[in-house]
């Protein structure tokens, strides 16, 4: 334990960006006081001492770093750890004042509060903490929508039809909105039934909330009919495979695109795997020997997810960079410390893969048609739902689907659908009697 200081407090962060692993730093002065630093680089300020009712580790949170300097966190612990020695617990004390000041809410501020245990993980999703990304969209449902119709209110007096309209004045379109957010920045908002059914999902887990921490003792948007979602059902006919296949080529010679978006959309195709799984996918995350890929965290938890030869293949022929991303983000962040390495970041693809598609001249087409249409040739080929599943990874809720990442079977139902789309993607007007036998590797 040594006292902490900006620089110190910066290398760590940036070390916990680059192993993606949460740390804990600590201060002697004054001792207890401690850091909590998340692999997305956000840092809490917190203290650490015994209850002086119940003798038990308590850790309270003091706010996070930068929003709290590291002077007004020294200020802040010494005050309350010295409270603790006159026998009060800061921590009940909080949270009485909390209780008593959530009574007067609004729903703008509910909504902050929320977020605000979001990000420190005290509200999870299935026991987890919330992903970056759906953070961000909360953020954005919030600020976009919830806000401006809701967020003056009172949050105990919200009623349900009050809800019911906000939910049919977004699927609408009352909240759209068209704006520059920088630069290069743009947000366009469109609304729609999609929009609006998630927004009220989310705002029900915010009632939900405001119920456990007596800001209202019911949920006003409990058992709101949402407006129904269109399924995509988009995927690629063979001719359109052979489009896609005939754009990478193209835009390969011709060098005018990212060649790692390029790459990226050709895996995505051989593997039906999720676009984050890809862009994010890691080199220590190929198994070539056991035919998949190892994903540490996937929507349904940690997976080793079956993947064709065809797949590999299209990996190794990725251009290597000397970063740990088998796709990496064309520039990488510099710390502030001269000392530390860059820290790495992978490609975000979202418009090279637009470009990509528009070349080829496929209208509807994203990375997740790409997955639909994997398991569309999968399904051609007579494959279960179980296969499928196995294949996509999804839940599987039986027994057997704990055994799924050993199942040889699964590689070589990847062998088969890939070697198909690859076969699709050159244009092959027949796949072979070799490619539709393929057996185990």
């Amino acid at each position: 334990m040594a006292r902490l200081s900006i620089r110190k407090i910066d290398a760590e962060i940036a070390r916990a960006m680059k192993k993606e692993k949460e740390a804990r730093i600590w201060d002697d002065e004054p001792k207890g006081l401690g850091l909590r630093i998340k692999p997305s680089g956000t840092a809490t300020y917190f203290i650490q001492y015994r209850s002086p009712q119940t003798f038990k580790k308590v850790r309270h949170t003091l706010g996070q770093h930068g929003r709290l300097t590291l002077d007004q966190a020294r200020r802040r612990a010494q005050s309350l750890l010295g409270s603790v020695a006159d026998g009060e617990d800061p921590k009940q004390a909080a949270e009485k004042a909390r209780r008593a000041a959530m009574e007067a809410i609004s729903v703008s501020q509910l909504c902050d509060e929320y977020m605000r245990d979001v990000e420190d993980g005290v509200v999870t999703y299935r026991g987890k903490p919330k992903k970056p990304r759906t953070i961000q969209d909360d953020r954005g449902r919030i600020h976009r929508h919830i806000k401006p119709l809701l967020g003056d209110r009172l949050a105990k007096e919200v009623s349900r039809p009050e809800i019911e309209r906000a939910m049919h004045d977004i699927r609408l379109g009352k909240t759209a909105v068209d704006e520059r957010t920088g630069p290069r920045g743009r947000a366009i908002v469109k609304g729609g039934a999609g929009t609006a059914s998630r927004t009220i999902q989310l705002l029900s887990a915010i009632f939900s909330y405001a119920v456990k921490h007596n800001v209202r003792s019911d949920n006003p948007a409990t058992g709101i009919e949402r407006p129904p979602t269109r399924k995509r059902k988009r995927s690629l006919s063979p001719d359109e495979y052979k489009k896609l296949g005939d754009a990478l080529h193209e835009l390969d010679l011709g060098g005018a695109t990212n060649k790692y978006a390029i790459h990226a959309v050709r895996v995505l195709a051989l593997t039906g795997c999720r676009k984050g799984e890809i862009v994010g996918l890691k080199k220590t995350a190929i198994d070539q020997r056991a035919g998949c890929l190892h994903f540490d965290d996937t929507k349904t938890g940690e997976q080793d997810r079956p993947i064709g030869q065809a797949a590999f293949d299209a990996l190794m022929e990725v251009p290597e960079l000397g970063s740990s991303f088998v796709f990496p983000a064309s520039r990488s962040r510099k710390d502030t410390d001269p000392s530390e390495a860059p820290i790495e970041k992978h490609m975000d693809g979202k418009k090279a893969f637009s470009k990509i598609f528009a070349r080829a001249g496929l209208e509807g087409v994203t990375a997740h048609v790409l997955r639909h249409s994997y398991a569309t040739v999968a399904n051609e080929l007579g494959y279960t739902e179980f296969v499928i599943a196995g294949l996509l990874g999804h839940s599987v809720r039986t027994v057997t689907a704990r055994y799924v990442h050993v199942d040889r079977s699964l590689v070589a139902a990847a062998d088969r659908v890939s070697a198909v789309i690859q076969a699709r993607l050159l244009g092959e007007d027949e796949i072979s009697a070799e490619v539709i036998n393929l057996t185990l590797r």
